[in-house]
């Protein structure tokens, strides 16, 4: 998994080189998971820069489980990137990993800040399972707009579902929307 956050971050410093741009010009958070089925449960590992939670829900809704801490920083502009070389040379780079066994669970979300800030306001809120489950009550239709995203397997709506959910009006918070969810 370093190699491959290391292989973004090479990537990316190749790109600005040959656009002969600055590196900060292409800053970027990165999160991603690896999820493998056993037949005892699930191992779950999951990387992150930057300011983008991994929530993992377990079976019941009763508890969320951070999967990265968050680089928010003690003031604006605190966010921490991919393109940063510090990243790959710090003592703290092996925290950037998180690793879970569990026999199952429900939803395990990855989001960009773009849904993180207005829905969860602040990074305490990641911390609250009700916070969550209002999330969930959110994304199943209970929002200003009415958009509902149906979790059925058999639904190949979901895509568009999912994108017209993303579509919100949120004052102050126009940053990138993505959202990964697994379940």
């Amino acid at each position: 998994m370093s190699k491959g956050a290391h292989y973004t971050h090479k990537k990316i410093e190749e790109f600005a080189i040959q656009n002969e741009k600055e590196l900060k010009d292409f800053h970027s958070t990165l999160i991603f998971t690896l999820v493998k089925k056993y037949d005892f449960g699930y191992a779950i590992l999951t990387f992150g820069v930057g300011d983008c939670p991994i929530g993992l829900l377990n079976k019941d809704l009763t508890e969320i489980k951070l999967m990265n801490w968050l680089d928010v920083g003690e003031f604006g502009g605190g966010t921490r990137f991919v393109t940063m070389p510090e990243i790959f040379q710090s003592d703290r780079f092996s925290s950037r990993f998180g690793f879970k066994l569990v026999d199952d669970f429900s939803y395990l979300m990855l989001m960009t800040d773009g849904i993180y800030d207005p829905k969860f306001i602040v990074e305490v809120n990641l911390e609250k399972i009700t916070k969550w489950n209002e999330f969930l009550g959110d994304l199943q239709g209970n929002n200003e707009d009415g958009h509902k995203v149906d979790f059925n397997p058999e639904n190949t709506e979901i895509a568009n579902q999912l994108s017209a959910w993303m579509d919100f009006w949120s004052p102050g918070n126009h940053d990138d929307r993505t959202l990964a969810i697994i379940y």
